[in-house]
């Protein structure tokens, strides 16, 4: 039976349909199951059971406080310069410029700029902020939902011995309380 409290790592999102039917069976057992994915974008067609909590890795990302500063500062505050100064006649002309300062100027600075640095600086946030997500909420299984996700899980699970069990599906978890091989 599936462990109460349930969280899938399904980063990659080439298991949807296993995820969404296993996920939906903790909630029917009365347990609670969160669905960690990179992006929301992969599973658009997927209908997942009410009870099912959906967390969006991206989105923890771009909440990091340096993100947020930079789409700030890089992106969006440009782009509501140009509204404010092209309206009217200017429309067209604007949001022409803030395709071309996205594509030549933002983008540039995003990717050759900004990312190394934030790299350098912050390491891997993906894994620390899943990671606060977890002890977060607490965890009884943790299921790898697909092969992106392994090298995720085995770090969560070696390094920061965050989750007692772990298994690849809710049929081949062992029972809750189960101690994890030595």
């Amino acid at each position: 039976m599936a462990a109460q409290r349930t969280i899938f790592l399904a980063l990659g999102g080439n298991r949807a349909r296993v995820v969404v039917e296993e996920s939906a069976r903790v909630v029917a057992g009365g347990g609670r199951a969160t669905v960690v994915v990179d992006e929301l974008t992969a599973w658009r067609g997927q209908r997942f059971a009410p009870g099912v909590r959906v967390v969006e890795l991206a989105r923890l990302q771009r909440a990091h406080l340096p993100v947020a500063a930079e789409q700030l500062i890089v992106h969006r505050a440009p782009r509501a310069a140009l509204r404010v100064v092209g309206r009217g006649r200017l429309t067209g002309w604007s949001q022409r410029a803030s395709r071309a300062y996205d594509r030549r100027i933002a983008g540039r600075v995003h990717r050759r700029l900004f990312l190394p640095v934030y790299h350098r600086l912050w390491g891997d946030v993906r894994h620390r902020l899943l990671r606060r997500q977890i002890a977060r909420e607490g965890v009884d299984l943790l299921v790898v939902a697909d092969p992106v996700s392994i090298p995720v899980a085995a770090r969560l699970v070696l390094e920061d011995r965050i989750c007692p069990n772990i298994s690849y599906g809710l049929d081949t978890a062992a029972p809750s309380g189960t101690p994890p091989p030595a």
